[in-house]
């Protein structure tokens, strides 16, 4: 279990919309055209290099009415979980808490599948009421097939707030023809963005601050074919010469020519500081003046610069010399991408292939030293410095685990060579930390013994070991081996610094649930109680902490403790917006109501939890599906239980984990059963399994378990007694792991069975023991789920005086599921408004915020709702910032609806 939500590393220059400068030439029939095609779903800017698309696109951002955000595109965005973290951010930068779904999904351990992520992304960005303009340039090095799927499918069911501007070089690999049958997209060519005589001649003179002569000025339109980037290059050249050279317009001479005479040309009347410069850049993508200055410093060879970095800035701006800014604060650059590829040209030419190593180098120095570690990384290798990337990651491979960005160590792991890998513990750690999380657990044996081995001659008390005995524990954990995980786990925590929070806090985790499973509850309760209440701990080892709290009660059937500190787990989390405990803490809420049979709380939470649970790990996501699929079969509403089978099934697919159909399969029996149908044969791949230690944990759903529910429906004399023997088998290690949660489900089953084998002495006395390890935590649903025969033994038990409330609780629910009232909700809750203390939420609304949410219904204004209520505007906003977050939206129509839902309007 681990995971945060902090989103993937954002460049913020790269959401910056280019600035429209002073010599921009005003195009106002280009305008008029997109203003006036703006309810289609797209509008394309496809041209060649330098014909001005990012400009023409911005300066008709600055005119627009309606808001509208900009994400500069690079070769690194050709992966689905980047480009769509930048796409989300961009969105977000205009409103607000919009997306929060997706960031969700964009935080899980893997992404969801491309349909899941397109589904929860249309669905936000079409919650948006206002209209917008997202412009992603530079799309044309987008290559990657998810990417391109994700915006295909943006435009075959477009949000009708959203109008996409893709700018790029050639058409991109979307379906435009279809959408142009369809007019559905604008398009803006070459031949539309070239520049007329008119407006060549205005060009000219902005830039030269005086008239052009006609002729000049059409015989260059006519050579440059109205390229606005060759019109550039030769007023540079005009500057400098005083008058363009008229050999350039020659009828034989191509454009081509042109442009590599003028940048020739306008290079070399540059000073020599300024060329080295100049050339020096040409290697980053973006800079600044400090970047530039440690690039081309002072005696760093090859180059011997005296000019600073704020000088050479301060030049650029003066000659307007194919310069964009990248943010507000005029602190970020990057040439105009011809220009920065003219530059490079260049500096193959004059450099050797070490000297542009070597410039690599001082970039990669530069930008660690800053703490922008994705850059520094990938000039490491372009500077062919493998050794040098490596220390990158193992420099930084912690403060990326803490913020759960293990995809990027991923990312960056892939690209060093298997051999550095070998040789370094760290790196392997590295591995071993994205096989956790990729759910490979049984790659991770052979590379903590390859990782011993190399440590062989080090100390154990350094804090590699302690990763290494964490992982070792996990693995006891799932194999059932709870005193040598145990020992583990401790001599881990003994050597994991508390600088390393996130692998500290998985190992917290993993210490709660071995210790319990120990039958040491009280010591590893009162460790981590003292922890999370008294100790200076940050908020990712707190969360991990109170988990490991909430599991080790749900595991030893303390269901009220565990509700309640899983209500602290759910302030937390959502308090820290830390995305995959949320789910899981939501998953834990709608356990613990499904274990007390109330059913429609049950369904509230882990409908929340599913929204998000690929946020959490597999196993968790599988179970909440279950769950929700096994609460609305107890309901009664097959059809919402059918749906959601089927998309456990579909989870499964997309997951590529055939580990996981045992548990689908063995649902889609337990829900057989539910409905009277014939069960399912113990043959069917899902029911017929053996009794494991992983398998047992706080599941819901278990195989091994609902094989011996079909047998016992058979009723057949073999059938019963394969099922008691699987389920004693199941009891004890259930009783060896002090595992009460799935001893109380496992003993009413064997009384069940024994009672059909006439057995009813035996029964009674194991029914007995169930309903004494059941009564402090509230269990009813192991109980009512497994049928009549149940009933009929606790009605004998309570004439002999056994727990005459609790049983008498029991006797009801089972009324209640014959009555076909829904469990969870009684009538008077089922009518009007609940009270502050009986709500369907995690958090409940307080009445100052169900009076706002009453009047939020009438559609009454912020200001009115305070003439109202006799408060401030201010007042009102924060009361609404609440209730926003408790009902988990983030506009008013939203928190309407979902308070209409809940019941709450």
């Amino acid at each position: 279990m681990a995971g945060e939500t902090i989103t993937h590393p954002i460049l913020s220059t790269k959401l910056h919309r280019p600035a429209v400068d002073r010599m921009h030439v005003h195009r106002p029939y280009l305008l008029e055209r997109l203003d006036q095609r703006r309810g289609r779903p797209l509008t394309l800017v496809s041209a060649p290099a330098g014909y001005g698309k990012s400009v023409l696109i911005s300066s008709w951002l600055e005119s627009c009415d309606i808001p509208g955000d900009w994400v500069s595109l690079d070769e690194n965005d050709n992966d689905l979980r980047t480009f769509t973290a930048y796409f989300v951010a961009a969105v977000e930068a205009l409103f607000t808490g919009a997306c929060q779904i997706t960031q969700a999904l964009l935080s899980a351990s893997e992404l969801p599948p491309i349909a899941v992520l397109v589904a929860r992304l249309l669905n936000e960005l079409d919650r948006i009421g206002q209209s917008f303009i997202m412009v992603l340039d530079d799309f044309h090095l987008i290559e990657d097939e998810s990417v391109l799927d994700l915006i295909t499918k943006l435009l075959h069911h477009p949000p009708q707030t959203l109008h996409l501007v893709l700018i790029g070089r050639q058409d991109p690999a979307v379906p435009v023809s279809t959408l142009r049958a369809q007019s559905f997209v604008t398009e803006i060519r070459t031949h539309d963005l070239r520049f007329n005589e008119l407006e060549t001649a205005t060009f000219l003179k902005l830039l030269l601050g005086t008239q052009v002569d006609s002729v000049t000025a059409a015989a260059l339109q006519k050579k440059t074919e109205g390229w606005v980037t060759g019109l550039r290059l030769a007023v540079l050249s005009m500057r400098h010469r005083g008058g363009l050279d008229l050999k350039l317009l020659e009828p034989q001479v191509d454009s081509q020519y042109v442009m590599e005479y003028l940048f020739t040309e306008v290079l070399s009347r540059q000073p020599p500081e300024i060329r080295q410069y100049l050339l020096g850049t040409a290697i980053l993508d973006r800079f600044c003046a400090p970047l530039c200055e440690a690039v081309c410093a002072q005696g760093a060879e090859p180059f011997t610069c005296d000019t600073g970095g704020w000088e050479f800035v301060s030049w650029l701006k003066k000659e307007n010399m194919f310069l964009i800014f990248l943010d507000a604060e005029n602190r970020w650059f990057r040439f105009h991408h011809l220009f920065q590829k003219l530059l490079f040209n260049q500096l193959k030419r004059h450099l050797s292939s070490e000297d542009i190593n070597a410039l690599h180098a001082r970039a990669s120095a530069w930008f660690a030293e800053n703490g922008l570690i994705e850059e520094a990384f990938r000039h490491a290798l372009a500077a062919g410095d493998v050794n040098g990337a490596a220390q990158l990651i193992e420099q930084n491979r912690q403060a990326e685990l803490n913020a759960d960005r293990w995809y990027v160590l991923e990312k960056w792991l892939s690209m060093l060579p298997d051999t550095v890998i070998q040789q370094q513990p760290e790196l392997l750690l590295v591995q071993v930390w994205v096989y956790y999380y990729n759910h490979k657990y049984t790659l991770l044996a052979p590379i903590l013994d390859v990782i011993e081995s190399l440590l062989s001659n080090q100390p154990k008390e350094q804090p590699l070991y302690g990763e290494i005995y964490l992982f070792r524990g996990i693995a006891c954990f799932f194999q059932g081996n709870g005193s040598r995980g145990l020992k583990y786990l401790e001599d881990a925590l003994e050597r994991i610094p508390a600088a390393n929070a996130m692998i500290r806090g998985v190992a917290e985790v993993y210490f709660g649930l071995l210790g319990q499973m120990q039958g040491q509850k009280e010591r590893v309760v009162h460790v981590l109680s003292d922890l999370f209440y008294h100790q200076p701990i940050n908020d990712v080892r707190k969360v991990h902490v109170m988990v490991a709290l909430v599991c080790v009660n749900i595991v030893s059937g303390d269901l009220t403790v565990a509700a309640t500190l899983n209500q602290q787990l759910i302030n937390l989390t959502i308090g820290i917006n830390y995305t995959a405990f949320i789910a899981w803490s939501l998953y834990f809420q709608g356990h613990i109501h499904f274990c007390r049979n109330e059913l429609d709380m049950a369904i509230l939470h882990f409908s929340k939890s599913a929204e998000i649970f690929y946020a959490t790990m597999r196993r968790g996501s599988v179970d909440c599906l279950a769950g929700l699929a096994l609460a609305y079969q107890a309901i009664q509403q097959t059809d919402k239980a059918t749906t959601t089978l089927e998309r456990l099934f579909e989870y499964i697919y997309s997951s590529n984990d055939s580990t996981l159909f045992d548990i689908a399969h063995s649902c889609r029996a337990r829900l057989s059963l539910m409905k009277g149908e014939a069960p399912f044969a113990p043959g069917v791949p899902g029911i017929n399994k053996t009794s494991n230690a992983e398998g047992l944990v706080f599941w819901l759903e278990i195989p091994v378990i609902t094989q011996c529910r079909v047998l016992i429906a058979e009723g057949s004399d073999a059938g019963l007694q394969v099922a008691e023997r699987s389920l004693q088998e199941c009891l004890r290690l259930s009783q060896a792991q002090h595992n009460t949660i799935q001893m109380i489900g496992i003993m009413v089953l064997q009384a069940l069975a024994m009672d059909k084998q006439g057995r009813t002495d035996e029964a009674l006395a194991v029914l007995e023991e169930a309903v004494d390890l059941a009564r402090p935590g509230g269990f009813i649903r192991p109980f009512v789920e497994s049928g009549p025969t149940v009933e009929g033994l606790l009605k004998r038990l309570a004439a002999k005086n056994v727990a005459l409330n609790y049983i008498g609780q029991l006797l009801a629910a089972f009324k209640e599921g014959q009555n076909g009232v829904k469990h969870g909700k009684s009538e008077t809750q089922a009518v009007g408004r609940p009270s502050v203390n009986n709500q369907p939420l995690a958090e409940r609304l307080t009445n100052r915020e169900l009076e706002v949410l009453d009047l939020l219904a009438q559609r009454l204004q912020t200001k009115e709702i305070a003439e109202k209520l006799f408060i401030s505007t201010e007042t009102v906003n924060s009361h609404l910032k609440r209730i926003y977050r408790k009902l988990y939206v983030h506009n008013r129509r939203m928190a309407v609806t979902r308070a209409k839902g809940l019941g709450i309007l």
